[in-house]
């Protein structure tokens, strides 16, 4: 009887503790989760304050992390935006082009993300931190098809032919522009192995198509908004 009392004293001192863990351990939680978020807020000041550093190393890796934060977090941008308007002109430039820069790569995204919303069928097979984005051949027709939208400037785009053979170089003009051409190739050059092309003043958003002397597809691209290369090394099934 008296050790059957003591088992259960004990089982019920062990509920006890139990129920107190499940009431401690959310707080702790929270608790540990609002230290995390201050520690992190001062962590961002302190790299901020080390993009001013004397030591170059220092600012280089500061703006590194300070790259990764806004990567891995949305909020950060609006944390960082108080800094614009730091008393050091270094640091308040370096702010100023890590936000311009983070809002070029959320465009870039938000651009690639409509691309495959539009038409499912066009598969990206690379992108470039430049815009230009690398589709499957089999979009073409429907690269062709689609209804691009109305371009609002021009950008310098540079081509690359470091393939082993002479490639032609055709832009793919919406299907709606008819006078041109419209949903058909539109020859544009030709470039020989080890060769390059510069277009000075080619529209934004324009699907670039490089084949062979044959007429054989052997590349499909879509530019950005901005100033880009296309670097051809061959065909995807040559093992580019």
């Amino acid at each position: 009887m008296a050790h059957s009392l003591i088992t259960t004293r004990k089982n019920l001192s062990l509920g006890l503790i139990l129920i107190s863990l499940c009431w401690t351990f959310p707080l702790l939680a929270q608790q540990v989760q609002n230290k995390t978020s201050e520690l992190g807020e001062d962590q961002v000041s302190a790299m901020v304050e080390r993009l001013g550093d004397e030591d170059f190393k220092v600012r280089n890796e500061a703006f590194q992390d300070l790259e990764k934060i806004l990567a891995d977090d949305d909020k950060a941008g609006e944390m960082l935006k108080k800094f614009e308007q730091h008393e050091d002109p270094e640091i308040s430039t370096r702010i100023s082009g890590l936000l311009k820069q983070h809002k070029e790569q959320l465009k870039l995204k938000k651009a690639l993300f409509d691309l495959q919303k539009q038409n499912a069928k066009l598969t990206i097979i690379d992108q470039q931190e430049d815009g230009v984005v690398r589709l499957d051949l089999a979009g073409e027709n429907m690269a062709r098809s689609m209804d691009q939208e109305k371009s609002s400037h021009k950008i310098k785009l540079e081509i690359t032919n470091q393939s082993i053979q002479t490639v032609k170089v055709f832009t793919l003009c919406p299907h709606k522009h008819k006078k041109e051409g419209g949903g058909n190739r539109k020859n544009h050059t030709k470039i020989e192995p080890g060769k390059s092309h510069t277009c000075k003043a080619s529209w934004e958003k324009r699907y670039y198509l490089l084949t062979d002397m044959d007429d054989k597809a052997l590349g499909l691209y879509l530019t950005g908004e901005k100033d880009a290369k296309i670097v051809f090394k061959g065909a995807i099934a040559d093992k580019e």
